[in-house]
């Protein structure tokens, strides 16, 4: 299994933070790497869903994301279905500064012996998309 954990402070209030990591179309402008995103009408409530699919090196990736836990301008927990399986957490914390975004994963790349191989390679993906993202995140919200 694989994890990684990144954060990063903002400018700007939880709910424009918010607004960012919850809707579809905004997700696709900063989330690094992602080609598509497709959410469920009730998304972002517990038990819905979004699905994307990004490439990591020229091999795309579909992954199905399910809500678990949702604490509206403070966190939200999903578990990842597709060749990627695990759970990702966003957390949200005030702080004199604005906010403290944090992304945390634990997954596993399926595909057998090949999804082992491959695994550290993604992973390095997956790490510098994370900390691209979160960078992204900022950008937009601090505009």
């Amino acid at each position: 299994m694989q994890h990684l954990s990144e954060s990063i402070t903002i400018n700007a209030s939880p709910e424009a933070v918010w607004k960012l990591l919850t809707t579809p179309d905004l997700i696709l402008q900063w989330f690094a790497g992602i080609d598509s995103v497709q959410a469920s009408p009730d998304y972002p409530a517990v038990g819905s869903q979004i699905s994307g699919s990004y490439k990591v090196l020229g091999v795309e990736l579909r992954a199905t994301q399910t809500v678990q836990e949702i604490q509206p301008n403070s966190a939200i927990h999903y578990t990842l279905e597709g060749l990627v399986t695990g759970t990702q957490r966003w957390q949200l914390s005030e702080t004199n500064d604005g906010v403290r975004l944090s992304v945390s994963m634990d997954y596993n790349l399926s595909g057998g012996v090949l999804g082992k191989l491959a695994e550290p390679a993604v992973h390095q993906v997956n790490l510098n998309n994370a900390k691209q993202s979160l960078a992204n995140i900022k950008a937009m919200a601090e505009r």
